[in-house]
């Protein structure tokens, strides 16, 4: 790997309890991908930053545990999302983490102002609840692959964390017996299988049935995989459906089972990894 260029990873946080989880869950990622890590706790969409700007004991433990093991930086400039975004450019930022919460309250980032946040971003931004890492060491990775062209990404973005952590990832598809969608669906396992075997990623597939959503089966089932991580895309052109009652992701983040989800947006320029 070419560490030349030391690469960062953002943590926001608020200083409440899922603010610092969000800490936390970047601290463990960047001794895993032998990153710096970067604490923001005033950013707003406006004027307005993120309240309660004094650390408190909780976040002071948390930076004690991993001073020695990752160099860490709290920034205390105000950001908007624009600043942000440039500064993660200067830092050579690989994606932010932020804690989101189900309920409005009891935390900055409640799922409408995270799904604001990560709809920009260009860079994968990881949602975490109030619980710590499932696996600090990441091992387990979740992603599912569909006939769409955007899923490549996904194994993209899923790999690396085998690259650096040398975690398993676990692919997680369907079946169709339409011919066209089984050849679509044919063609993203190909290249799956050509990238993670020209890399030497070590993957596992399983076929699941096809039940509604697919990420949603993944969290359902993280534990039937030891999962630590579901990999997932956003959606990109909203239906009716999706003004109405929300996208897949809005149901994904801040899940139920306490389940970290990275979401990349389709674009162009998604951040890359040089390994």
């Amino acid at each position: 790997m070419d560490e030349k260029k030391k690469t960062n990873i953002i943590a926001l946080t608020d200083f409440t309890e899922i603010g610092n989880s969000a800490v936390r869950h970047a601290a463990t990622l960047a001794l895993v991908f032998k990153s710096s890590l970067t604490i923001v706790h005033r950013f707003g969409f406006r004027t307005t930053h993120i309240s309660n700007p004094t650390e408190n004991d909780d976040f002071r433990q948390i930076k004690a545990e991993f001073s020695d093991k990752v160099n860490i930086t709290v920034s205390n400039h105000p950001f908007l999302p624009h600043l942000l975004h440039h500064f993660a450019e200067r830092t050579n930022t690989i994606m932010f983490v932020i804690g989101v919460s189900r309920k409005n309250g009891e935390t900055f980032f409640n799922r409408r102002r995270a799904l604001k946040f990560i709809a920009p971003s260009r860079l994968p931004v990881m949602t975490v609840g109030a619980s710590g890492p499932i696996n600090p060491q990441w091992l387990n990775v979740l992603v599912t692959l569909d006939i769409y062209r955007q899923e490549k990404e996904k194994a993209l973005w899923s790999g690396y964390f085998n690259r650096y952590g040398g975690a398993t990832v676990h692919v997680l598809h369907t079946t169709y017996k339409d011919e066209f969608l089984r050849e679509k669906l044919r063609g993203n396992l190909e290249f799956t299988d050509k990238l993670y075997g020209n890399l030497e990623i070590q993957a596992e597939k399983h076929e699941i049935p096809k039940a509604g959503d697919l990420d949603a089966y993944a969290l359902r089932h993280a534990a039937d995989y030891n999962g630590c991580l579901l990999v997932v895309m956003t959606t990109t052109y909203k239906s009716v459906i999706d003004v109405l009652f929300g996208t897949r992701e809005k149901h994904l983040i801040a899940n139920r089972f306490g389940i970290p989800v990275l979401c990349l947006n389709e674009r162009d320029d998604l951040y890359v990894l040089c390994t």
